[in-house]
């Protein structure tokens, strides 16, 4: 993956840092450049997906036998009997050099870890555009996507996503028992598939 560095990712790092727009100085965006150059070097992006059918349950729906019960997640897929499953990481290297960072200085190690957050959400948006939409037949369109621990979906979901996709052995990314991700810059999601 070569980034494309552009002022939205340096702004949207800044946001995950919560500094406020009017704090935005040159030496922070240079702080942040500098992340995101040196996050280019060892990222190892890997994302697997599939395309699943939805059955309707009263609180949710249900894919490959795995219940999810959401009202958000109903909403987004009310049109869908299809939805497409994705989980994406940017590898382990990433975790472990935030660490070194956040050791030596914190504020490189903060930039560090907000920069990665941008880019495992830029790497699923890009992935779901080259790879997911190249593939829809006509007539056929995405809801947005969304994650675990968005609105009210559980971050229980986690595992039976990883789970069916069979991401721990296809990209090396798994769960722990507190329901991180391993590695930590990752991410799952639910995007609807509906027709019009």
């Amino acid at each position: 993956m070569r980034l494309a560095l552009n002022d939205k990712l340096i702004t949207d790092a800044l946001r995950y840092m919560k500094v406020p727009p009017s704090s935005h100085t040159p030496e922070l965006v240079r702080t942040v450049t500098e992340a995101f150059e040196k996050l280019d070097g060892f990222i190892t992006p890997r994302c697997v997906w599939g395309r699943f059918h939805i059955a309707r349950l009263d609180n949710g729906i249900e894919i490959e036998g795995a219940a999810i019960n959401s009202k958000d997640i109903a909403r987004l897929t009310a049109r869908s009997d299809e939805c497409f499953l994705l989980a994406a990481t940017l590898g382990h290297e990433v975790d472990r050099q935030i660490s070194l960072a956040q050791q030596k200085n914190m504020l490189d190690g903060l930039a560090l870890d907000a920069c990665a957050s941008v880019l495992i959400d830029e790497f699923a948006d890009e992935f779901t555009k080259h790879e997911i939409i190249p593939g829809l037949h006509e007539g056929e369109y995405l809801t947005s996507r969304f994650s675990p621990g968005y609105g009210d979906l559980s971050m229980s979901i986690t595992e039976d996503i990883l789970a069916i996709l069979n991401a721990q052995k296809r990209i090396g990314l798994s769960v722990t028992k507190s329901l991180m991700m391993m590695p930590v810059k990752s991410i799952t999601a639910i995007i609807g598939m509906f027709t019009r």
